[in-house]
């Protein structure tokens, strides 16, 4: 009997979770709240007019009602605040409510001692716009010739726009041109005609479990920090994804290198691609990078988009094909969005 109640009082708990956890919309908020008013649950009322208001900040009904309910509370700059919404967003055929809000206005206005041109001169001050800064959020680097550069999607905002630094401090505007989110990877592309020129790709299929890889200090320009390769496969035994130890050095959004100076990944955050492969069950032991193979892939099919189906199969393409490699240090860049 004690096991029947306590599963009975678990579905009920669940249920109760699952009723709180549903979605009202305005007009459900506003219903609410119209309900506690006539109850005199005032202090309720104004939460659920609110509510019904983020939703729909414009509601010239949900307005009225706060404005009446913050004068049963005796905050009459707050009623009339409310008011004088609710007068502003009612049609102009509206006149039976146009009538009543005037009516509740000039009430409002004698009741606390207020003054119409108070109110005025308030709603025509606006705040100072706080000038945006920039502000870097992530490393990348640059890959071949034609200025796009690879960083991780999580340091980017919601705008395509960004700035990107590089270690001599020349800076150039960038537009986010693919998000790849499953693996929190994106592709920047250069606003500048002669981009300087990025890293070559390297073969990842051609590492081994112990081999030693290299990364770039990020804290120390120049210097070139060494790690290993402790599994060819991460996360769900993901073909795309080395597992590394990096002695515990943070590089994220940097390349990974091979003997030969050329890309073989880009090291990528573990919280993030764990909690993209949300199976995963557990985190990685060490690092992480996406392999070049797969880097290799979507930047090919990405250019070849660009040029159309005639030159795709063309041989000695000059999109895809490679050019001179530049430097590890004067590949790599801070990229930068506002704030």
């Amino acid at each position: 009997m004690k096991t029947i109640r306590l599963i009975l009082a678990c579905l009920l708990l669940i249920f109760t979770a699952v009723s709180s956890a549903h979605a009202k919309t305005a007009e459900e908020w506003y219903d609410q709240a119209f309900e506690q008013s006539l109850n005199a649950q005032y202090q309720k009322a104004v939460r659920s007019y609110r509510q019904a208001l983020r939703l729909k900040k414009d509601w010239a009904l949900a307005h009225h009602g706060l404005g009446i309910m913050y004068f049963n509370l005796k905050d009459g700059v707050k009623a009339a605040h409310h008011l004088r919404q609710a007068e502003k967003f009612y049609h102009l055929e509206d006149d039976i409510n146009l009538s009543i809000i005037r009516r509740n206005l000039e009430k409002t206005y004698s009741t606390f001692n207020l003054h119409p041109e108070e109110f005025q001169e308030l709603e025509t001050l606006h705040p100072p716009e706080q000038e945006k800064t920039w502000v870097a959020s992530g490393n990348g680097f640059l890959i071949g010739g034609k200025g796009y550069l690879f960083t991780l999607l999580h340091n980017l905002g919601e705008e395509d726009g960004v700035r990107v630094r590089f270690a001599n401090q020349l800076v150039f505007k960038a537009k986010v041109v693919k998000r790849f989110i499953i693996y929190d990877l994106a592709l920047l592309k250069l606003d500048v005609e002669s981009p300087p020129p990025g890293l070559m790709f390297g073969d990842s299929s051609k590492l081994r479990v112990e081999d030693t890889i290299w990364f770039p200090d990020t804290k120390e320009q120049g210097d070139a920090l060494t790690g290993k390769l402790t599994a060819l496969r991460a996360i769900m035994n993901d073909k795309n994804m080395f597992e590394l130890d990096l002695n515990g050095k943070e590089a994220e959004a940097t390349p990974l290198m091979n003997a030969e100076n050329q890309v073989v990944g880009i090291i990528l955050s573990s919280p993030e691609i764990v909690k993209n492969f949300q199976a995963a069950g557990r985190a990685p032991k060490g690092e992480i990078a996406l392999k070049s193979s797969y880097l290799n892939r979507v930047f090919s099919l990405y250019l070849n988009s660009l040029e159309g189906p005639q030159r795709r199969n063309a041989r000695n393409d000059p999109v895809i094909r490679e050019t001179k490699s530049g430097g590890l240090v004067s590949s790599l860049a801070t990229v930068e969005i506002q704030k």
